[in-house]
């Protein structure tokens, strides 16, 4: 029976204090396993906290059992079932997807900000035995899914529940990403790579009794499965905000001090916000981040530590991890690290070889432990994804190029092939363009990427006689928010390429140049709309107009937070990021900051 074990550096041990740490023998062990066992030992202690409600473990252990009994009456039940939850943000959601686990099922979380073809979509795709909600969004399931409503009062003593065998192949998720075909796909984890990984965690963080973390993560996005069960699992207390917190890290940063929150993820975006403007709350002592390209690094006085974390669904949200980002070494790639345990990694050359020498590039391949069990319902992506080496050991070709650094660590280099991350999510951009050729009158379509230091903005390109406001609400209609292009344009026809006639994407991005927009008609600017826009124009790389939106020309989370921090800097004010989101118009923004001038609030 194998225990984990984790190595330490000793550099870390100043900023990690030491604890009572859960060993995990990861033979027998299950996330509600580790949680049953926490029950008994202290059922008092917070197991999670939202907008003033509590849960001790033993509550969410009662709640929960419910739940399960509830599962076990739906017509059909049977052990291994998948059962999609459908929850807001908050306990309702976490106490149904402990239930699942009881139930001997595995677990699909839905976002209810999703848009309905996004959720029918990966509804049909899944079937799902039944879909758990609450009452007051029941409707936003698909039809002929069965619906079970779960109530959130507390049963008190819950009903006894006979135990479930667990199988090495049982499922515990489901998380469903960006199809290249146009259809969402779905990937399958198991609860030994789970419990791995929420094992791992404890020990690298000391994740533990007393230790309060928080959750910002989009509930359809696998890092709320890593930092929800890598906190209850362990014994911390979990708190989570009522709502979702926008993108602004004044908001963020009140709730973290305000709940004297000391462990949190954010997404890489939103880590590079609060490196660039420093607003890192006093009580915060270890941020974790990952999802996408790191670009900015903590300053050195930086209060808390701050480790870049590398994994892709396919391999249970966490592959590697880098040492604390305030002492690396920065060579101008992302550090992502080494492999956690117990993940092997390899990169290979085009001809499969191994590359074990710093400098050169190759596709990493992921294997051990924390592997997923594959697609669901695709054979024909599992036999391409994951392979088989000679020894018999299994590997998922992760598509993604990287390199050894000198200090033995990975630094990512990017994609080989058409996918893409923005905001942290994983986008096949085929996907978009299938949406857009639903649209009646769209008779080619294309997406690209526009790559700035700031970050990556989509751009769509199409042919025919639609009007781009159709194709807008189509886009909106099937997909989610992150996968929108910032900008649609219509041309003439699809540059295409020398050899093979397939769609030039380079010539695209010229069809769209940085200064792509002619500043809005004069209308006697004021001193600040003036400095208001130099500073917007220098920021996106091109010409802002005053009526211009910030999201309509590029803008994005990152580019929001060097233009605030340049804006505190030349006009004195102590303004917020929030003040972009609220007031995207340049003439309202700039309107804004004259107001903080005159001494408003």
């Amino acid at each position: 029976m194998a225990v984990l074990s984790v190595q330490w550096c000793s550099k870390w041990d100043g900023v990690l204090k030491g604890g009572t740490v859960l060993t995990v023998q990861t033979g027998e062990d299950t996330v509600h396993g580790l949680i049953e066992r926490l029950v008994l030992r202290s059922p008092d202690a917070t197991a999670v906290e939202c907008d003033g409600d509590r849960l001790s473990f033993e509550q969410l252990w009662r709640r929960s059992a419910v739940v399960a009994a509830r599962i076990r009456e739906i017509p059909g039940h049977r052990t291994g079932d998948l059962l999609a939850t459908l929850f807001p943000r908050g306990i309702e959601g976490i106490v149904a997807q402990l239930g699942i686990w009881r139930a001997g099922c595995a677990y699909l979380p839905l976002d209810p900000a999703l848009p309905k073809g996004r959720l029918d979509a990966v509804l049909a795709d899944a079937r799902p035995r039944a879909v758990l909600t609450s009452r007051d969004i029941d409707r936003r399931a698909a039809h002929g899914v069965p619906v079970v409503r779960v109530a959130a009062e507390d049963p008190g003593p819950g009903p006894d529940l006979p135990p479930v065998a667990e199988t090495e192949i049982a499922p515990a998720y489901v998380i469903y990403t960006s199809g290249s075909t146009g259809t969402p796909k779905g990937v399958e984890v198991g609860h030994r790579s789970l419990v791995r990984l929420v094992a791992w965690h404890g020990q690298r963080y000391r994740t533990r009794a007393g230790v309060r973390v928080a959750a910002f993560a989009g509930l359809g996005f696998d890092a709320s499965v890593w930092e929800t069960w890598a906190t209850l699992a362990n014994g911390a207390t979990l708190v989570l905000p009522a709502t979702v917190l926008p993108a602004d890290l004044g908001q963020i940063s009140e709730f973290l001090e305000r709940h004297a929150i000391e462990q949190c993820f954010l997404s890489t975006p939103l880590a590079e916000q609060m490196f660039l403007l420093g607003e890192c709350p006093a009580s915060l002592k270890v941020l974790t981040t990952g999802g996408d390209r790191l670009r900015i690094h903590p300053p050195g006085d930086f209060t808390a530590a701050v480790f870049n974390h590398y994994g892709p669904t396919e391999a249970t949200v966490v592959t590697t991890a880098s040492a604390d980002l305030r002492t690396c070494e920065r060579t101008g790639l992302p550090v992502i690290g080494r492999p956690i345990d117990p993940a092997r990694v390899q990169l290979v050359d085009a001809d499969g070889e191994e590359i074990t020498d710093s400098k050169t590039d190759g596709e990493l391949l992921i294997g051990g432990g924390i592997l997923a069990l594959g697609y669901r319902h695709d054979e024909t992506l599992n036999s391409e994804r994951f392979v088989h080496g000679d020894d018999g050991s299994r590997w998922y070709r992760s598509g993604d190029i990287c390199r050894w650094n000198e200090s033995g660590e990975l630094e990512f280099v990017g994609r080989q092939d058409g996918q893409v991350k923005i905001s942290g999510y994983r986008i096949e951009l085929a996907e978009i363009e299938q949406v857009m050729l639903r649209t009646a009158s769209v008779d080619q379509a294309a997406a690209v990427v526009r790559r700035t230091e700031d970050g990556d903005t989509i751009l769509a390109f199409y042919c025919g006689a639609a009007e781009e406001g159709d194709i807008r609400a189509g886009l909106r209609e099937n997909l989610p928010g992150y996968m929108l292009p910032a900008v649609i344009r219509r041309i003439e026809r699809m540059p295409l390429n020398s050899t093979g006639g397939k769609i030039d994407r380079n010539a695209l991005l010229s069809e769209h140049p940085d200064d792509r927009r002619e500043a809005g008609e004069p209308t006697a600017p004021r001193s600040t709309r003036e400095r208001v826009s130099d500073i917007w124009s220098s920021m996106l790389g091109c010409t802002v107009g005053e009526s211009d939106n910030f999201f309509d020309v590029g803008g994005h989370s990152l580019s929001a937070a060097r233009i605030t921090g340049r804006v505190r800097k030349e006009f004195g004010i102590a303004i917020g990021l929030g003040a972009i989101l609220n007031n995207p118009v340049l003439t309202d923004y700039a309107d804004r900051v004259d107001e903080l001038l005159r001494g408003g609030k």
